[in-house]
């Protein structure tokens, strides 16, 4: 019997690597950092223990910790932007100039009056606590300067009465700035010490409770003698910041100084000269700069003159007098220090972002389809096929020419109609119905496809629109965080050379209105689509209506525009709504300028008097010029004549061509019956239609038909100062009449 042999497909094993000529050494060195199959293929989980945990807790708070107070330091600091603090009278009783007074500390350190038109500041430099403060003011009627100044201010003080804490208008002036967006606040009482020491006790605590609904868990400080002053000096200084997402990754600037250059071919154009301190980014000149309430403009240069308020001025000996350490610090500041002017960037032209806005659009650009050989003479056999019709023609006309002439009614779209009309009957026709003829039947408003992109207005060639809004606003944002820019830096006193700026701004700017300037991010002085997302405000109730100009207050923007209002939904469609309604939050869609989200919104309208009155706040949502708002109107018909499922409509249309036209649409009736049109009866509108069930005499026929709506192009970014807000006098004579 012959023996088995082993074939070429025998199983062949591997020879064991730990053989009898490798030590055990050799073999530890070559399995070094190899890892089983299962520790690689799942996820190491590292559980540290609770001696580590705890260590690693600690870690966390002592980074936190010193991070906060690192900015404690840098803000006010000699390296870092002076303390900026708004103070806000929230009552008529309060005495600003008291408030201010007590302020101004001689004791604690050197005070700069700083007194332009009608808003009075002053810069405080504190060498012992190490820390410099610029305090401004602002009444809360002034709606603007008050908007503005909290835009840019660290720290706003609230002045509030012992008695009443806030009336009306600062009641108005605390929804206003909340819905904006609240920098880091202090509460402040002015006049207690002048109740009787029992009613102190007593106002105190009354006030405490009405402070607790706008402002929980804060603490009332005192503001009445020089000591409580000092007192309340330290908290500002010691107080945790509060940022504005808005403000945070753009670089803005408040004007302590300006200087007009008048250009020579125009007196009313020249360049602007706006110093001071650099916060929130780094400066870039090639940016664009937009000065708010006035517009966005370029730069030319960026200089870094001396600073005008050191906190350890070096060389200056102490005044026995005090009232030699206050100085008046004027526009003439930067004359002063053109000694040691140093030029910190030009603007390059190459490098530099265009003032553009607008698409400029080309009439040649629109794409056209040229019919093909073969469709033409498809065309031409259909024509010879079908009846022939008599045509007036210019003369010269080609046949081919002729074949695109369309006749008045074969806008009808039905084939076979044999019904010849009058030309005037057909004019009436379209001057009457031609609105309707833009809409169309949608099966399911929810799940039925509308393209965005057809049938769009002209207005839509002059936006511009992101391929991805969402990713260019990250890598943007990302950007801004890891990537240095090469500019003037947060902190550093300089002045912008801004070029081809009216006459105006530098007018406004002497009557005591505050001028601000932000630095633009890319693509920010675009025209587009924005979609904000408000809500109406519980103290208004006069009716709004859709494309009723309104005045925007968008981030750092304010400009006037008619919005549309559509229902804020995840649907890709969104219903039209014509007014704005005060149980749900709505979406306002409106032409403006790309601003990237975060940013507060806040639609205010004017009334007869000038005064601005808050209709609505909320957030900007999205630049999106696809988001589709469709309006919707509801045809109404009578049964006429009713057999077991068919009826014959009337008085929803009263021509043929529309019963035609819209024969594809659903019907459907306010007793839950849905049917369609079979066919048109007669030239008066009259049709026959089949429905699920049997109509009832008294029910009613309806088609609902849809079409995409599209804002006005009514942006205009000049807002007209507001009168002073007061309370109307109609709340206040109501309870009057009802005593007597």
């Amino acid at each position: 019997m012959a023996a088995h042999r082993p074939g070429p497909l025998k199983q062949q094993n591997k020879a064991h690597k730990g053989g009898r000529h490798r030590g055990r050494g050799s073999a530890q060195r070559d399995g070094k950092g190899r890892l089983a199959l299962k520790t690689l293929s799942k996820k190491v989980r590292k559980e540290l223990s609770r001696v580590d945990q705890r260590h690693r807790a600690s870690q966390l708070r002592k980074q936190k910790k010193e991070a906060v107070l690192a900015e404690k330091r840098q803000l006010g600091g000699k390296d870092g932007p002076p303390h900026q603090v708004l103070v806000v009278p929230l009552h008529s009783r309060i005495s600003l100039p008291e408030a201010m007074q007590l302020l101004q500390d001689r004791d604690t350190g050197t005070v700069h009056l700083n007194e332009l038109g009608n808003t009075q500041s002053f810069m405080l430099l504190c060498p012992r606590l190490k820390h410099r403060w610029f305090f401004t003011s602002a009444r809360p009627g002034d709606l603007h300067t008050v908007l503005d100044m909290a835009k840019v201010a660290d720290t706003i003080l609230f002045l509030l009465d012992p008695l009443e804490g806030w009336d009306s208008t600062g009641d108005y002036c605390l929804s206003c700035l909340f819905a904006q967006g609240l920098p880091t606040y202090t509460l402040a009482v002015q006049g207690i010490s002048g109740l009787p020491l029992k009613k102190q006790i007593d106002a105190r605590k009354k006030l405490s409770k009405a402070v607790e609904k706008r402002f929980p868990h804060d603490k009332l400080l005192l503001l009445d003698t020089q000591q409580e002053a000092g007192m309340l000096l330290r908290q500002l200084a010691n107080q945790k910041q509060q940022h504005l997402a808005f403000r945070d990754r753009r670089a803005y600037l408040f004007a302590h100084a300006v200087d007009f250059v008048s250009s020579e071919e125009n007196n009313l154009v020249g360049t602007l000269k706006i110093s001071g301190y650099v916060r929130g980014q780094t400066v870039n000149v090639n940016r664009l700069l937009h000065i708010v309430g006035h517009g966005d403009f370029q730069m030319k240069q960026i200089d870094a003159p001396g600073d005008p308020f050191p906190l350890n001025p070096r060389g200056i000996k102490p005044q026995k007098d005090p009232d030699m350490a206050m100085e008046i610090c004027a526009t003439d500041t930067v004359d002063d220090m053109e000694e040691g002017l140093k030029v910190l960037m030009r603007a390059d032209p190459d490098r530099q972002e265009s003032l553009q806005a607008e698409v400029i659009p080309d009439p040649m650009e629109g794409e056209q389809t040229w019919p093909t050989e073969e469709e033409l003479s498809e065309a031409k056999d259909f024509l010879k096929e079908s009846s022939k019709v008599v045509k007036k023609v210019p003369k010269g006309t080609s046949s081919y020419q002729a074949e695109w002439i369309l006749d008045g009614g074969s806008q009808s779209g039905g084939e076979g109609d044999e019904y010849e009309y009058d030309d005037m009957e057909h004019e009436d026709f379209m001057e009457e119905e031609s609105q309707f003829q833009k809409y169309r039947g949608l099966k399911s408003f929810r799940t039925s496809p509308w393209d965005p992109k057809e049938n769009l207005p002209q207005d839509y060639a002059r936006i511009f629109q992101f391929q991805n809004f969402t990713n260019t606003r990250k890598s943007i944002f990302k950007e801004i965080e890891e990537k240095e820019v090469e500019g003037a830096e947060v902190g550093w006193y300089v002045t912008l050379h801004v070029s081809e700026v009216p006459v105006s701004v530098v007018e406004c700017f002497r009557q005591g209105a505050p001028l601000i300037a932000f630095s633009l991010l890319p693509h920010e002085q675009k025209m587009s689509v924005l979609n904000m997302v408000v809500r109406r405000d519980p103290g208004n109730t006069e009716p709004v209506k859709a494309k009723e100009e309104l005045i925007f207050h968008c981030g750092f923007r304010r400009f006037r525009a008619s919005p549309l209002f559509s229902q804020h939904t995840a649907a890709d469609k969104h219903k039209l709504q014509r007014f704005l309604t005060a149980d749900m939050a709505l979406v306002v869609t409106v032409y403006a300028p790309i601003t990237f989200p975060p940013a507060s919104v806040l639609l205010f309208k004017q009334k007869s008097n000038g005064m601005h009155s808050l209709i609505a706040t909320g957030h900007l949502m999205s630049v999106d010029p696809d988001r589709m708002v469709i309006k919707r109107v509801v045809l109404s018909g009578h049964p006429f004549k009713i057999f077991t499922k068919m009826a014959v409509v009337r008085y929803m249309f009263f021509n043929r061509e529309d019963v035609l036209w819209f024969k594809p649409v659903e019907l459907r009736t306010k007793w839950g019956r849905r049917g369609h049109i079979k066919e048109p009866l007669g030239t008066h509108g009259h049709m026959k239609c089949s429905f699920d069930g049997k109509l009832k005499s008294q029910d009613t026929v309806l088609m609902n038909l849809y079409k995409r709506v599209f804002p006005k192009w009514t942006y205009d970014p000049y807002v007209p100062e507001p009168v002073p807000w007061v309370k109307s006098e109609s709340s206040s004579i109501v309870p009057q009449e009802g005593v007597e």
